[in-house]
C-alpha cells in the first residue's frame, strides 16, 4: 500500500494561524519506548507506578509468608488424623472421650498430648472411682440366691441331720457296731 501524504495549505493567507499550545501531559502519557524510568511520566502515571510497586511488594510478602507457613505446618492426611484420634481414645468411654476433647481444645494440643496430661489422668481416676461407687449393685434376689442357705425341703437327709446337730437340737447318735462273725 502506498502512503498518501496530504499537505494542508492555508487557502486564506490573510488569516494567521495561531500556534496551538501542546499539552505537556499528552506528550508524556505514552511513555518513551526507549526509557522506562518514572521520572519521565506524568503525575498520574507516577501514582499508578507507585501503586503498582506497592501491590508487587504486598504480593511478594504474601508469597513469602505462604512459603513460610507451608514449611512450618505439617500436612496431615485425613487417614493420619483418624488414626491419631483412634489411638488417643482407645479404651475410653464416651464421657472420658468428651472430657479429653474438651481438655485438648482448651489447651490447644492434640488428643494424644491431652491424654498424657497429669490432670486428665487424675480426673479419669476420680471419674472411674465415682462410676464404680455408683454402680455397686444393690442386693437382689439373684445375688442373694448364691449366698442363701438351702431350705429344709431342699436339703438331703444327711444335710438336715448335720444342721440339727450344729444347732444342738439332736445329739449325735452312734449306732452300735454289728458283731463280727
Amino acid at each position: 500500500m502506498d502512503e498518501i501524504k496530504i499537505e494542508e495549505t492555508n487557502a486564506n493567507p490573510e488569516v494567521e494561524e495561531t500556534p496551538v499550545e501542546e499539552n505537556p501531559q499528552m506528550e508524556t502519557e505514552t511513555p518513551n519506548e526507549k526509557t522506562d524510568s518514572p521520572e519521565q511520566y506524568s503525575e498520574r502515571e507516577k501514582r499508578y507506578y507507585a501503586r503498582m510497586k506497592q501491590a508487587e511488594s504486598i504480593a511478594k510478602q504474601a508469597r513469602d509468608e505462604l512459603g513460610r507457613i507451608k514449611k512450618t505446618s505439617t500436612v496431615v492426611s485425613d487417614i493420619d488424623a483418624i488414626l491419631e484420634v483412634q489411638e488417643a481414645t482407645r479404651g475410653l468411654s464416651a464421657p472420658e472421650i468428651a472430657e479429653l476433647k474438651l481438655r485438648a481444645d482448651a489447651l490447644k494440643v492434640p488428643l494424644t498430648e491431652a491424654r498424657k496430661n497429669e490432670n486428665f489422668a487424675l480426673w479419669q481416676k476420680a471419674w472411674k472411682e465415682k462410676v464404680e461407687k455408683e454402680n455397686v449393685p444393690l442386693p437382689s434376689t439373684a445375688q442373694g440366691n448364691v449366698n442363701r442357705e438351702k431350705t429344709l425341703s431342699e436339703m438331703t437327709l444327711d444335710e438336715r441331720t448335720e444342721l440339727f446337730e450344729k444347732a444342738g437340737l439332736i445329739a449325735k447318735q452312734t449306732l452300735p457296731r454289728p458283731p463280727r462273725r
